[in-house]
């Protein structure tokens, strides 16, 4: 983080950004220099960032982008890796009928 905080008092780079981070590592590098964004998945699959990333991130301003991987091309994300992905398509489709069923809309 500090040769990051360095390059952006030099104007090489604008803001810094992390991905895929916990939240005690999002407070470390926070204290350093503000990190603008934190880079994870957040899905129906993976809920577990809600118990201690949100609130972190809400607390200091940083937001959270959403890594969304549905093909089976992905690699190194649940969600997306082969094995998964059919299994998962199929959790998909009938969350989308029920959804539909209710009158509401489903996106992932």
């Amino acid at each position: 983080m500090g040769e990051l905080k360095k390059l952006v008092e030099e104007g090489k780079i604008k803001y810094i950004g992390l991905s895929e981070a916990c939240a005690s590592t999002i407070r470390r590098a926070h204290a350093v220099h503000p990190i603008t964004a934190v880079q994870m998945e957040w899905s129906l699959w993976t809920r577990d960032l809600e118990e201690e990333v949100v609130p972190t991130c809400r607390e200091l301003g940083i937001g959270i982008v959403l890594i969304v991987l549905l093909d089976e091309d992905s690699s190194g994300v649940s969600l997306g890796q082969a094995e998964n992905f059919e299994h998962n398509k199929l959790v998909f489709e009938k969350l989308n009928l029920m959804a539909a069923r209710k009158g509401c809309t489903f996106r992932n």
